[in-house]
């Protein structure tokens, strides 16, 4: 027969044991879950670094600046800026390089591509698609197409025209507030004093006050880019 006082034991016993089992699984959950300095995965929720990568438009020229240095003037040593940008480059070719810089994909990005192949918007988009989905985070800017005064080649109701405000549309239509729409900033900076700004606007042509020739900003245009970019540096830095 088995006694009150042998039940307790049992019972004391069995507890004994569950509590021992658990607190097992508890360090080797612990042990197993934690990780060395070295192979704690970095945390890429937020990046001192903004990068620009594109063609002439973000390397720009000797004789003026570029969007990021005047980026850096409105945000001080906040960040420490990278210009990624190489003259005469496709979208297929920044891209390219891109990809092939790993290390660098964890920073904040501003991908600027596509004006020196605009005859391949299908080949454009899938060029932006592939240098965003290699990031790997949300902290990215895609600037969407510029127009230049070429000889009325891309003035409003030219063909050109059309299709650079028809690919602008639908980088807007995939990437929402991570695009941001220059065109249609820098179009709105043009100066009702000068006649032909006034003829720029009119045509729906970058104005000339901006431009340092048919296409390409000079340091006023790229302190507009600069702005409008400030005003998504939330997006682009998740703050």
């Amino acid at each position: 027969m088995i006694t009150l006082r042998q039940v307790t034991k049992r019972k004391t016993a069995f507890c004994s044991s569950i509590l021992t089992r658990l607190s097992l699984l508890l360090i080797i959950y612990t042990v197993g879950g934690c990780k060395s300095g070295n192979d704690v995965a970095p945390d890429n929720s937020r990046s001192e670094y903004i990068i620009g990568w594109g063609d002439s438009l973000t390397e720009g020229s000797p004789s003026t600046s570029t969007y990021l240095t005047e980026l850096e003037k409105l945000t001080g040593t906040t960040y420490k800026y990278i210009n990624k940008g190489i003259s005469g480059q496709t979208s297929s070719q920044i891209a390219e390089r891109m990809l092939a810089d790993k290390e660098k994909h964890p920073y904040n990005t501003i991908i600027w591509a596509g004006r020196n192949n605009l005859d391949k918007p299908e080949q454009i988009k899938a060029d932006i698609a592939s240098m965003v989905a290699a990031l790997g985070h949300q902290r990215y800017l895609v600037l969407g197409m510029i127009n230049g005064d070429f000889d009325q080649n891309e003035q409003v109701f030219t063909q050109r025209h059309q299709a650079i405000m028809q690919l602008n549309g639908e980088l807007y239509k995939i990437y929402g507030d991570h695009y941001v729409n220059i065109h249609a900033y820098l179009l709105s900076q043009y100066d009702p004093s000068k006649m032909q700004d006034i003829i720029d606007h009119t045509y729906d042509v970058v104005p000339a006050s901006l431009r340092v020739d048919l296409l390409h900003l000079n340091q006023k245009g790229n302190q507009k880019v600069a702005e409008r970019i400030l005003q998504s540096m939330p997006v682009l830095t998740r703050q």
